[in-house]
């Protein structure tokens, strides 16, 4: 298999979306379940309450499993909002994605018009450094790129109309937009995943 090499971006739609998908992918089952296991709580509790009204074990087991059970589906959105907040305060990035046969290499594209500033980590914090100064080796902040080697089987991908999304270890999304794809890298990217079974 050749290499190949795509360049994209993501939208806050594409995130907010790859998001809910993930959700409805690895929590929504176990949300089902917690669901009615705290609903069934509060029945508990409920009928408590009617067969003792002045008992005060049936008022907190209502109280708890109901509370429970809207927590269940309010954790999720607020996870998503909150996510959502924080990449909107940090602005748009480009990215490159390397597909090998051994691993995909992710790496953020450092545009040449954007404005950089050196830096140099003290014990007064984070300072810009100015131009010419000397910055030592262990004060350098270094950029790596994100290496996904295909040994593992935490390796997950789902195709929908408009992206491609690589789900590593239940826990991280990647989103590669058909957008920013021609109908031939598209087809390289859905080849490549179904030729490693991700």
């Amino acid at each position: 298999m050749e290499k190949f090499e795509i360049k994209y971006d993501n939208t806050d739609v594409e995130i907010e979306t790859a998001f809910k998908l993930f959700q409805k992918k690895y929590m929504l089952r176990r949300n089902i379940i917690f669901t009615v296991v705290y609903l069934i709580a509060a029945a508990i509790g409920l009928d408590f309450m009617i067969a003792n009204s002045s008992g005060i074990a049936g008022y907190i087991l209502f109280v708890l499993g109901l509370g429970m059970a809207v927590s269940v589906w309010a954790r999720p959105y607020i996870a998503r909002k909150k996510l959502m907040k924080t990449l909107g305060e940090l602005g748009g990035e480009t990215y490159t994605a390397e597909f090998s046969e051994s691993q995909i290499v992710i790496d953020t594209l450092l545009l040449p018009d954007e404005e950089t500033e050196t830096v140099a980590i003290t014990s007064s914090g984070v300072v810009p450094v100015g131009e010419g100064a000397e910055v030592p080796s262990q004060q350098e902040i270094k950029h790596d790129k994100t290496k996904i080697e295909l040994v593992s089987n935490t390796l997950d991908s789902m195709e929908t109309e408009d992206m491609f999304l690589l789900f590593l270890n239940r826990s991280l999304i990647y989103i590669f937009p058909k957008r920013c794809l021609t109908d031939e890298q598209a087809g390289a990217l859905r080849s490549y995943f179904d030729d490693k079974n991700i």
